[in-house]
């Protein structure tokens, strides 16, 4: 897998740190669901802004790691994390690890449950194949003990929007529908009419029923999920 988020890395942390995400919000649901348990992995770690928060909460006792695909990502967040999360360039459909963590959560990651309040909940997926999917999740499901957590969150549907950055710039985000389950989405940053950064992603979204279903035959069970919650919950199975 190519680092996809190049075109964009420069101005990651401005974009989502301006609105896009509330990190304060999902590391506080993420240490009420972790609890005691203390080896934990993120899925698609970016530049480290959900670690930085979880580390803030629990400075004491917690063993991350983050894995991303994107080296130009990785090394914002080595920057920004030093020795204090193990960070490896990792692709989930390469990862062979033994069954090693407690808990795995995703931010926006590899995936991530969207929310559309007129037209059902999809979970989106940066593997665009069905096969690429039970793979990830099958190389998931073995790195994660059994009884352990799969956390993934849950944000509004992706949409076309604007929204003003710091410093006189502006995000613009073009959200396609390209039909057979998939979406295209097209990041800018701009100043004025110029693009200073632009990065075009594909998304495979999956009804909630075929995604359950793919969870499930991975070896992941879904807890009652709690209406406003920030996470869905799995249990390896």
């Amino acid at each position: 897998m190519d680092d996809s988020y190049a075109g964009l890395a420069r101005h990651y942390d401005l974009i989502m740190t301006s609105g896009y995400y509330d990190y304060d919000a999902y590391a506080r649901e993420l240490v009420a669901r972790i609890g005691d348990r203390r080896n934990v992995l993120e899925l698609g770690v970016g530049t480290g802004l959900a670690c930085e928060r979880l580390l803030e909460l629990v400075p004491d006792g917690l063993r991350l790691t983050g894995i991303d695909h994107s080296r130009s990502m990785l090394a914002q967040a080595r920057k920004r994390l030093g020795d204090r999360v193990h960070l490896v360039d990792q692709d989930i459909l390469r990862m062979t690890w033994e069954p090693a963590f407690d808990v795995a959560f995703s931010v926006g990651g590899v995936w991530l449950w969207l929310d559309d309040k007129d037209g059902g909940t999809h979970l989106g997926s940066h593997l665009l194949r069905d096969d690429e999917n039970a793979a990830g999740l099958g190389n998931l499901a073995r790195a994660v003990r059994p009884g352990g957590l799969l956390l993934l969150s849950v944000q509004e549907a992706h949409r076309s929007a604007k929204r003003p950055l710091p410093d006189g710039l502006q995000y613009v985000q073009e959200v396609h529908d390209d039909g057979n389950g998939r979406i295209t989405k097209d990041y800018f940053v701009m100043r004025g009419d110029t693009v200073l950064a632009h990065q075009h992603s594909t998304y495979r979204v999956f009804p909630q029923t075929t995604a359950e279903q793919l969870l499930r035959h991975a070896g992941f069970r879904a807890v009652d999920h709690e209406s406003g919650a920030l996470f869905r919950q799995y249990v390896r199975t």
